[in-house]
């Protein structure tokens, strides 16, 4: 029932069903008051021809001979036709029906009059002395004597052999083709019905179609993932998800379009410096290469190679951070051992912090660590920051590498006994290009992105980098990957 044809056809069949039920009760009702009347105009005049044949009641007595033998004459014109006397009142007082007959003694006088007094009111109904629930045509007339009124005779003219004969022609064939004819009808327009909504739905349905197909190869989605629901339903579902599915396009442009505009600033401002020193050494060269000896020339060739060294690094940052920044860099997860990424990480810093007399150490653990998540960006976070604890730990401080387990993920903890960072700085040192105060004279080779890069990897593994960090006293930098299933 989700098609707006099949929703359409289910309501035309039940207004069609309606329809014919209140036609049928209509018709019904119309013929019955019809034939009230019909019967009424016909015989309206039985109780005055009643009435006017013989005296039927003088002096408040009735001549019950007299009613009984004029009810006779009146059944033989109707046969259907029931004659009760009645006194001034409304009440009973003879008829020509068997005795043992249970009557409504008392009839209401207001349509009695009403049919003597109004001849245009037709059909007026009263009450059936044999059957009080229901209401019937009659005919009625005053008996009067020297003037003055005695009662009046009143006869009911669909009594129960009227009952009966109906019943009967109820059972007829020519109602049954009658009421097959009706169900003929409502079927016949009910499939013409159908005929034009599904020739008016058909362009909608076409057209959803479309939509649902363009839906699937711009979303992704796969018929399973999308919400069942009529043609309207569909094409506001999809219309949502592709308004979605745009917006976020249109954000990842504006942010990839943000990032090269921070790229050209960032590139403009930080490769001034190392430029410069490496045109202004180089021009020293060229100028003054017959006055410098070689020890002098070696030391310019020397800071010049140290500056290309930090260009270089800087530029390759710059570029990583911002493949990181426009989502053109997506983690592959896979399995792989904690454990062993780590040791072999820290073999690349040995020989680094043996130059600056640093104790890097490394607590593992034993067993099984794989983790899922990038390999390759997990390295280059871990190198980062090992990288960062060295260059800002003094001569004979401490590095620790380690890993413990915390229920279902694994926590990567790296700890120096550096300078620290002040509560000041502390918000501010995953921002890009951020340099810290008096950093200087620990990490001159550093490009001021390597944090930046650590929480954009973080970000893409759904994971948080916390640190903790007290001036002076050292830095500790944790992060938690999950226990591969």
């Amino acid at each position: 029932m989700n098609s707006i044809a099949k929703k359409l056809s289910l309501v035309l069949l039940t207004l069609f069903i309606v329809i014919g039920i209140i036609l049928a009760f209509i018709t019904r009702y119309a013929s019955v008051q019809y034939n009230h009347e019909m019967t009424q105009r016909l015989n309206g005049s039985i109780a005055m021809y009643v009435a006017a044949e013989e005296q039927l009641i003088k002096n408040g007595q009735h001549n019950e001979a007299a009613i009984k033998k004029l009810a006779e004459r009146a059944m033989v014109i109707n046969p259907t036709v029931e004659v009760y006397l009645l006194d001034n009142n409304g009440r009973v007082l003879s008829h020509n029906l068997p005795p043992e007959t249970e009557l409504q003694q008392q009839i209401p006088l207001a349509q009695i009059e009403t049919f003597l007094t109004d001849e245009t009111q037709r059909p007026i109904l009263n009450l059936d002395p044999r059957s009080p629930e229901t209401e019937k045509a009659f005919s009625a007339a005053k008996v009067t004597f020297e003037g003055q009124d005695e009662g009046y005779v009143y006869a009911i003219l669909g009594g129960q052999t009227y009952e009966a004969l109906a019943k009967d022609i109820s059972k007829n064939w020519v109602l049954k083709v009658a009421l097959a004819s009706i169900i003929a009808v409502l079927l016949l327009s009910f499939l013409i019905g159908i005929l034009m909504v599904n020739q008016l739905t058909k362009p909608l349905t076409h057209v959803t179609q479309k939509v649902h197909r363009f839906q699937q190869q711009m979303t992704g989605d796969t018929p399973s993932n999308q919400k069942a629901g009529d043609e309207i339903k569909v094409l506001e579902t999809a219309f949502q998800q592709m308004q979605r599915k745009i917006k976020r396009q249109v954000k990842q442009i504006q942010a990839a379009d943000q990032n090269r505009r921070d790229l050209i600033t960032n590139v403009s401002h930080d490769l001034r410096t190392p430029l410069a020193s490496i045109q202004g050494y180089m021009d020293t060269l060229l100028i003054k290469k017959e006055q410098l000896d070689e020890e002098q020339r070696d030391y310019y060739l020397a800071t010049a190679s140290k500056h290309c060294v930090r260009l270089n690094q800087l530029v390759n940052d710059l570029f990583e951070l911002s493949k990181l920044d426009s989502l053109a860099i997506q983690p592959k997860l896979e399995s792989f051992s904690l454990s062993e990424l780590m040791q072999d990480v820290s073999m690349e810093f040995k020989l680094m912090a043996q130059e600056r007399n640093v104790d890097l150490k490394i607590d593992l653990l034993d067993g099984n660590t794989d983790v899922k998540a990038d390999i390759g960006l997990m390295q280059r976070v871990l190198e980062n920051l090992i990288s960062n604890a060295i260059k800002h730990t003094p001569k004979d401080g401490k590095v620790l590498l380690k890993l413990k387990q915390s229920g279902e993920q694994f926590k990567i903890i790296i700890r120096d006994t550096g300078r620290g960072i002040s509560e000041k700085e502390l918000p501010h040192i995953f921002d890009r290009l951020f340099q810290a105060e008096n950093s200087s004279n620990y990490n001159q080779s550093s490009s001021g992105l390597g944090l930046a890069i650590v929480k954009k990897i973080m970000d893409l593994h759904k994971t948080k980098i916390k640190v903790i960090s007290e001036l002076h006293k050292g830095t500790q930098f944790s992060f938690q990957l999950p226990v591969a299933s």
